[in-house]
């Protein structure tokens, strides 16, 4: 047994080497500008037959984007005729929503707006088009929105603010002309994305962009002012009330800054005197299913004040007005409110010590319920102490089906968890316990970037791929599986071409036996239901995409890649594969006589 394992260790190892040493084979030298250019117009004729409106406007922006240094005029009336379709598919259908799977009670997401997509294959290209686009978009959203429900109604501007973020490093100067131009309106939860996101990118412009945003919006309602409390004090969540219905996963890059807290606090303090002054602004109705404003300063002032009393002591004089001015604004019936949802929410801050004395306490009064151990599954990040503090609490979960999905979804982070911390063997181990082969993928695809990127362990690489592709293959034929394979072969071309070169093959028969094959979602969508609740959560996974392991693959093997793209029986996706060969050869010269073969000089 030994001897046979070191054998198959050892052909692998050669495989692997091989894969790096060899040179490009001589169909590679076809991958040039002039046969991509051939590539990209047939494809572009051949699907002129395909009528779903996302479909023929994903081909049109890609066609575009590939001629736009070739052929601008081509390119622009590519680019054109997609906006059309997205415009005209919007009028029609309006905000479109799709499942994530075939359980009638699945999660329904909203479908991409495809007149931002095409924007922002535009922006790169001709920002001043862009711009005069998105400004014909937001008349008519302006039109519309007050018509809309309360998430549809901020939709435009977060795909704008979503647009500057993806601009930041490339052209800040877009990316100002939009922030600019969202903060015409109404301040709202996603600007705490936003701002997180502007940090996530290193960008030096955060703390101009933030000082702006609480100049633009100083007179703004509490309840929206506080969406600005989180940032300057490093925090995913706001002070206030509604601290537990709106967070952001705070940048691994801190944002804590004190001038930019002082700032915050001295705009909040005046609010509140501006409020406490005024007869008409005291007067002023909350926003629909909203607390009253005074709800909103008092329960933020009670977060700040430790803070202060800690970090800003200088302001404490200032903070005591401002809470005696809230103070008064505050009736019986909003104090004996805010005092009842506080305590409702009051487990929501407890820590995991807490939280296992409390289902302790429940166990011996006869009162634990389910929802409490589900609760501490979902609620905290743990270490794997706590994971295995955790574990004998799930077999007192009595409803089967949550006792079944609370398992499964714990195994998932307890792995997730080992992933982070290295422990490979643990990880695969907790992996194994997971019923779902999907999420299992899921995983085997995080071991093996970690190993890669911990040691270059390309052997373990190997040996986890292996596994999951064992598992794979005992599947049905089923998106799903083809997903897989996809993953698979994408995580392969990290450290050898060869075997990526067989799962992608393996992935295209899958999906040439399926009909109108769904490859768009790239993330995974998990529910576990309880009696009285529904929790959700979403996995990404981008290496499960058609367009990006094609991509990947041709870069290093163009003639096989491209055979296998166009070896997909249906057009939309065969287009978008051949397209997507057709990518890594844009920069590439055409071969002039005097060249000599596999690049030898």
């Amino acid at each position: 047994m030994k001897i046979r394992i070191i054998v198959g260790l050892a052909t692998f190892c050669l495989g692997f080497t091989s894969a790096f040493g060899q040179d490009l084979n001589t169909e590679n030298d076809l991958c040039n500008q002039e046969y991509a250019q051939f590539l990209v117009a047939q494809q572009v004729g051949d699907s002129r037959t395909i009528r779903e409106a996302d479909k023929r406007i994903k081909i049109l922006v890609r066609s575009a984007d590939f001629l736009w240094p070739y052929d601008e005029p081509t390119a622009r009336g590519h680019f054109s005729e997609a906006y059309k379709i997205a415009v005209d598919n919007f009028r029609e259908k309006g905000i479109e929503t799709k499942k994530t799977s075939d359980d009638p009670q699945a999660l329904r997401i909203e479908v991409p707006d495809h007149r931002f997509e095409v924007i922002k294959a535009i922006v790169k290209r001709d920002a001043a088009w862009a711009k005069k686009l998105t400004e014909e978009i937001l008349t008519e959203f302006e039109k519309a929105a007050k018509d809309r429900n309360e998430s549809g109604q901020t939709r435009e501007v977060q795909m704008m603010l979503a647009m500057a973020n993806e601009a930041v490093e490339s052209d800040p100067s877009l990316s100002w002309y939009l922030y600019r131009r969202a903060m015409r309106y109404p301040l709202d939860f996603h600007w705490m994305i936003a701002l997180a996101e502007v940090t996530r990118r290193n960008s030096s412009m955060e703390s101009a962009l933030y000082a702006e945003l609480l100049q633009n919006y100083r007179n703004e309602s509490i309840r929206r002012l506080l969406f600005l409390s989180s940032y300057p004090f490093g925090s995913g969540r706001i002070f206030g009330i509604d601290k537990y219905q709106f967070g952001v996963a705070p940048p691994e890059i801190s944002t804590s800054n004190p001038e930019l807290q002082r700032q915050f606090l001295e705009v909040f303090f005046a609010r509140i005197t501006a409020i406490a002054a005024s007869p008409d602004l005291r007067m002023l109705p909350p926003d629909p299913n909203r607390q009253p404003e005074a709800v909103y300063m008092i329960s933020a002032l009670n977060d700040i004040e430790p803070l202060l009393v800690r970090d800003l002591p200088f302001m404490m004089p200032r903070f005591s007005v401002a809470k005696s001015q809230a103070t008064s604004l505050m009736t019986a019936e909003m104090r004996q409110n805010m005092d009842a949802r506080e305590s409702r929410q009051s487990d929501l801050g407890m820590g995991f010590e807490e939280r296992i004395e409390a289902l302790e306490e429940a166990d011996e009064l006869g009162t634990l319920e389910d929802t409490m151990i589900f609760n501490l599954v979902s609620w905290l990040e743990k270490m794997e102490e706590q994971f295995q503090t955790l574990e004998p609490w799930l077999d007192k979960i009595k409803d089967e089906l949550l006792r079944k999905d609370t398992m499964s979804y714990y195994w998932f982070l307890r792995a997730k968890r080992a992933v982070k911390d290295s422990r490979f063997e643990d990880a695969e181990k907790f992996s194994a316990k997971i019923p779902g082969v999907e999420d299992r993928a899921v995983l085997a695809f995080d071991i093996v970037d970690a190993q890669l990127k911990s040691n270059q362990d390309a052997a373990s690489a190997y040996q986890t791929l292996s596994g999951i592709a064992k598992q794979a293959a005992s599947l049905d034929n089923s998106t799903t599986k083809a997903k897989i394979l996809l993953g698979i072969a994408n995580k392969y071309q990290a450290f050898n071409t060869s075997y990526a070169m067989d799962e992608l093959a393996a992935a295209i028969r899958v999906i040439n036996r399926l009909e109108n094959p769904d490859l768009s979602l790239t993330s995974i969508f998990r529910q576990v239901r309880g009696k009285n609740f529904t929790f959700y959560t979403v996995y990404s996974i981008p290496g499960y995409d058609l367009e990006t392991t094609i991509r990947a693959i041709s870069k290093d093997e163009f003639g096989l890649t491209l055979s296998n793209a166009q070896a997909l029986e249906d057009k939309y996706l065969r287009t978008i594969a051949v397209l997507a060969v057709a990518r890594n050869c844009i920069d590439k010269p055409i071969p002039t006589s005097e060249a000599k073969p596999n690049g030898d000089q």
